[in-house]
């Protein structure tokens, strides 16, 4: 390995296509990362984490309002107005932006499916 300042080069044996490994001089540089990059297996599973707590806020939503609704029907001075609008709103707006993803992602597989 060859090394010119604070320059460090890579053998030619460590460069594959694209990916090339980084060597990092310092432990702050890397900011707690790890030091290789995720697969692609991983990557899949952490974007199907994230959109599954999503999917789940919604519902939690959802289950607020619908909770809210029923308690001012009930009882309807343990509960404001307001509150139920709002988390009414807020459920209508949040489910109302998921199935436009979802939509949108429907239609951009069936666009790459159709590529010829």
């Amino acid at each position: 390995m060859q090394s010119t300042g604070m320059f460090h080069l890579l053998p030619n044996t460590m460069l594959k296509g694209d990916i090339i490994p980084l060597k990092t001089t310092r432990e702050g540089h890397s900011n707690g990362l790890p030091s290789m990059a995720p697969t692609p297996e991983s990557a899949s599973e952490n974007f199907a984490s994230v959109f599954e707590k999503a999917l789940e806020k919604v519902n939690g939503q959802q289950i607020t309002a619908e909770n809210l609704t029923q308690q001012m029907i009930s009882e309807p001075d343990s509960v404001e107005a307001h509150t139920v609008m709002i988390a009414a709103e807020k459920a209508r707006i949040s489910l109302t932006f998921t199935k436009s993803l979802a939509d949108l992602a429907i239609r951009t597989y069936r666009e790459l499916s159709n590529l010829r």
